[in-house]
């Protein structure tokens, strides 16, 4: 499995979250232990299936499964991007930006919401790169709006954390910064219950695992690594990859 790209990436074989416009992430029992799944094993024909299961059951008039398919939609995008298969990708930007910006015009300063529309024009800019120049402080603009309307919104600092990330440190990014965010992420899910089998959390531990590692904070990189392998044995790419890679690396 090869590490996503910020634009490219918020994670490859990106599965199952339900938002819930109370604390900005919750998460569907429905597919919930299935996604995890096909996300530790990197089965993205299962992601598919899934996703299109959800897509034509999807009540329009409810919310919830329409924030559902909403994450469908971002990490198969994610993998579509980083597979380059850019065409496929465009489709279901466009399939995600028109539920997006109707629920946003229903719910307009709802944070999850919003860093997912931040996240979504960052996808475009990973296809067309010469549209960062515009496209760029756009998608900040929704990121930061989620961030100041909900400090704590798991979305909002994900996005937050990626942006930093991967921004080139001339265009304002500082990956130091971005583990303060991927760090606030991790606790939220933490404190908010949001562990057991649930793929956003296990990915956005490992960004800061890559993270701390990227930052030459390599004890921290090391047990960050360790507690996932730990919590979710089985997961291939920092069992397989990620980890042995980095002990490798630094003689460890």
């Amino acid at each position: 499995m090869e590490r996503p790209q910020y634009i490219t990436r918020l994670v490859i074989v990106i599965f199952t979250l339900l938002l819930t416009m109370q604390s900005g992430f919750s998460q569907s029992t429905t597919y919930r232990d299935s996604i995890y799944k096909a996300y530790s094993r990197g089965k993205m024909h299962k992601w598919y299936e899934l996703m299109q299961t959800c897509e034509k059951n999807v009540n329009e008039n409810n919310i919830e499964e329409q924030l559902e398919l909403i994450s469908y939609y971002y990490g198969y995008t994610a993998w579509l991007i980083g597979a380059e298969k850019y065409d496929t990708a465009e489709d279901y930007i466009e399939k995600s930006e028109q539920i997006i910006d109707k629920l946003l015009d229903q719910s307009p300063k709802n944070a999850t919401l919003l860093a997912y529309k931040g996240a979504y024009i960052a996808f475009t800019i990973g296809i067309s790169k010469f549209k960062a120049v515009y496209l760029g402080p756009k998608s900040m603009r929704y990121i930061n709006e989620s961030i100041e309307l909900d400090p704590e919104n798991i979305q909002g600092n994900i996005e937050k954390g990626n942006s930093m990330y991967y921004r080139p440190a001339v265009f304002g990014g500082d990956k130091t910064e971005a583990i303060e965010y991927y760090v606030k992420a991790v606790k939220s899910f933490e404190q908010q219950g949001l562990v057991v089998n649930n793929w956003m959390y296990i990915n956005t531990m490992t960004a800061l695992g890559q993270a701390y590692e990227a930052t030459d904070q390599i004890q921290l990189a090391k047990l960050c690594y360790e507690k996932i392998i730990r919590i979710f044995p089985n997961f291939m790419w920092v069992e397989d990859e990620l980890y042995p890679d980095m002990l490798k690396r630094n003689n460890l």
